[in-house]
């Protein structure tokens, strides 16, 4: 019996070192095993990033219907080299577009923005078209942008696909997309090979970030304030302890100013900050770093003064817009470039998209009718970096200068506040401003600029 014990202890003894060694290595694998997959899944990103920036400058897509050769690049440019380079955007006030018999006009409806930090935001256009940029790139490369008419989706959705499948000569798109996502072309639907392309411009774009080291950045860092407000805490509640903390530091003589960064830009920053009292820019409300945009939706009456320069004063004001029972969304005139010769046609922004159970914007006990009323001619918050790169401003590319839009926006306040912009936004009254404030508000605006001359924009690698 004493035998048999020991012979079972010394059985059981074996057993568990067996176990012990077979985890030991199971451990060792995994940890060898991780690392050509984490390369693998590297090496796989970095192809994705390739891919996308080649599609985002691919010029095939667009309809050789229209006199305009095209592409995302042609109205988002960086020009990085250049004496004056580009955030990503053009120069024009509404990008061009392909002429076409059937839709006969050179301007499209909206200024471009920039696309530095655009996949933080959570809706995309001025208007807030798209819910994803992904589903941008596909409404862009079959849209009036890459030439093409309403009806026509079909036909470009196409021509994608056979541009695609047929690339020839040097690194075909045939081997980028199979680096990037293992994939046969061939064995791909047009719809398929889409929403692929939607991925890789996206992951392309994902790379185009502001760097945040601009002068305001620095001055920031240098004198110890928060980058942006704590979590669940307004912009205006963190604008004012944002002027508490910098007072205290003039008080004891410990704040520190430079060359880029002078005594008129911080008169400008407290400007900015300031949301209630006397000069007051109300501008963080809506525009709180570290991005400077809130990525919602405000009416500031820049629509309606398009509108009235065109057809004359109140009649934006005296213009019928159906209910949310009657009205049609999106529909052409309601997103469009007013012009003389036909009154119907206005853009209203995000009153075109925005979904009536919208538990972001629409307040407690609000009708439907009254939600959308109030959506009339709101756009997307821009953001404020790099302003300096992304002129002229504006959602129509009305302003060409710092000066112009701060002078339209000190009217357009004081217009509010006697009642006579359409569905003004709730802030524009509370901007208090004269025009001796604009010099100051551009000396802090222009500390939010980077050097874009000089560092590379994207991540292809």
């Amino acid at each position: 019996m004493k035998f048999c014990s020991e012979h079972h202890i010394v059985a059981n003894r074996l057993t568990w070192l067996s176990r012990a060694v077979l985890l030991a290595f199971v451990a060792a694998m995994a940890i060898c095993l991780a690392r050509p997959i984490a390369a693998n899944d590297e090496a796989k990103q970095a192809a994705q990033i390739r891919l996308g920036a080649r599609l985002f400058k691919e010029d095939r897509f667009a309809s050789r219907k229209g006199d305009l050769i095209t592409s995302c690049a042609h109205c988002h440019q960086s020009n990085e080299n250049a004496e004056k380079p580009h955030a990503f955007t053009d120069s024009f006030t509404r990008s061009w577009v392909p002429w076409r018999a059937g839709d006969p006009r050179r301007e499209g409806v909206r200024n471009a923005p920039t696309l530095l930090d655009v996949t933080a935001l959570p809706r995309l256009h001025f208007d807030g078209e798209f819910a994803s940029l992904e589903e941008l790139v596909k409404g862009t490369l079959a849209g009036r942008n890459d030439g093409w008419l309403p009806g026509e989706e079909d036909e470009a959705r196409r021509q994608v696909y056979q541009v695609i499948l047929e690339d020839q000569g040097g690194v075909t798109y045939a081997r980028q997309f199979n680096e990037a996502y293992g994939v046969a072309l061939n064995t791909l639907s047009a719809d398929e090979v889409m929403s692929l392309i939607g991925k890789a411009v996206t992951a392309y774009v994902r790379t185009l970030r502001s760097a945040q080291n601009s002068p305001y950045d620095r001055f920031v860092q240098a004198n110890g304030l928060d980058a942006r407000p704590a979590a669940g805490e307004s912009a205006a509640a963190f604008g004012q302890r944002l002027l508490a903390r910098i007072a205290d530091l003039e008080s004891r003589g410990a704040l520190k100013l430079s060359p880029d960064f002078s005594a008129e830009a911080l008169d400008g920053m407290k400007l900015f900050l300031r949301s209630d009292g006397e000069r007051r820019g109300n501008c963080v409300t809506c525009h709180a770093p570290p991005l400077f945009t809130d990525a919602s939706f405000h009416n500031l009456g820049v629509s309606e003064s398009e509108y009235d320069q065109v057809h004359g004063e109140g009649r934006f004001a005296a213009l019928r817009i159906p209910d949310s029972a009657d009205a049609v969304r999106p529909s052409r005139n309601t997103r469009e470039t007013p012009i003389e010769s036909k009154p119907e046609r206005v853009d209203l922004g995000y009153w075109n998209y925005v979904e009536l159970g919208d538990a972001t914007l629409r307040r407690a006990g609000e009708s439907d009718d009254r939600f959308l009323q109030r959506m009339i001619a709101t756009f997307k918050t821009p953001t404020l970096r790099n302003l300096n790169y992304s002129r002229p401003y504006m959602h129509n590319g009305a302003y060409p200068s710092l000066e112009s839009a701060l002078g339209e926006l000190i009217r357009l306040s004081r217009r509010a506040r006697a009642g006579r912009v359409r569905a003004a936004d709730d802030e524009l009254a509370k901007i208090e401003l004269s025009e001796s404030d604009i010099h100051p508000l551009i000396a802090f605006l222009n500390t939010l600029n980077e050097d874009l001359k000089t560092r590379p924009l994207t991540a292809v690698r």
